[in-house]
């Protein structure tokens, strides 16, 4: 019978294999071996999540690479957090976030959810061509502390401005986070023309950004 580090780094094993099935008997196996959900996220899911980000970076796995072990992670770590004891894992923040209007792709959400996720951050995904109030209701109805805006087209960039006005319209801009993201180029100059806090390229660096903007802007801390 496989120790608590031997399973662990056979947890993160699975992930980088792309081997779904496996990754979850030995997140089961584990729990019965009285290892806790959450040393298994902490210490395997999320640091084998974060290594394939890396290896996005660099270009040494291609996007389509980095869902698949996004796809592998996802069902362990919903068995995983669905096994804890009431009030052991509780996310520390919210986020609601969606491509926009105009816009029906949905790529790279799904790692998104995974890694944030797997960070403390609860997310509310609205998926795709999502209006600008929709982002807004969402946020309002769940008490949401980010929000997110996808833009994979560049004709649809836009959209991420139209989201940010209307938050003022509404008096709410304070209120919220506001980052942008997607494949259509955005950019710390695109960022700061239109008063987001923050933008990303990838997942990883997304992450970074929401966890320093919650210390900093709600004193909230992330696993």
């Amino acid at each position: 019978m496989a120790n608590k580090e031997e399973i662990i780094e056979k947890v993160k094993e699975t992930i980088k294999k792309f081997e779904q099935e496996e990754c979850l008997r030995l997140c089961k196996e584990g729990v019965k071996q009285n290892i806790s959900p959450i040393e298994l996220i902490q210490l395997a899911l999320t640091p084998a999540i974060q290594e394939s980000g890396s290896q996005f970076e660099k270009g040494d796995i291609s996007l389509v690479e980095l869902m698949v072990a996004a796809d592998t992670m996802q069902e362990s770590l919903d068995f995983l957090i669905n096994s804890m004891e009431k009030g052991e894992y509780k996310p520390k923040a919210t986020m609601v976030i969606g491509t926009v209007a105009g816009d029906i792709h949905d790529l790279g959400i799904t790692i998104v959810t995974a890694v944030f996720k797997a960070a403390g951050i609860h997310i509310i995904n609205l998926g795709k061509d999502v209006p600008a109030d929709r982002f807004i209701d969402a946020a309002e109805e769940s008490g949401a502390d980010i929000i997110g805006t996808s833009a994979l087209l560049s004709g649809t960039m836009f959209q991420q401005k139209v989201v940010l006005e209307k938050l003022k319209k509404r008096g709410l801009r304070d209120k919220y986070i506001y980052m942008i993201g997607g494949g259509a180029m955005p950019s710390s100059a695109w960022c700061e023309e239109i008063g987001a806090d923050g933008w990303a390229t990838d997942v990883m660096d997304a992450l970074k950004q929401a966890r320093e903007l919650l210390a900093s802007k709600k004193g909230i801390e992330i696993y």
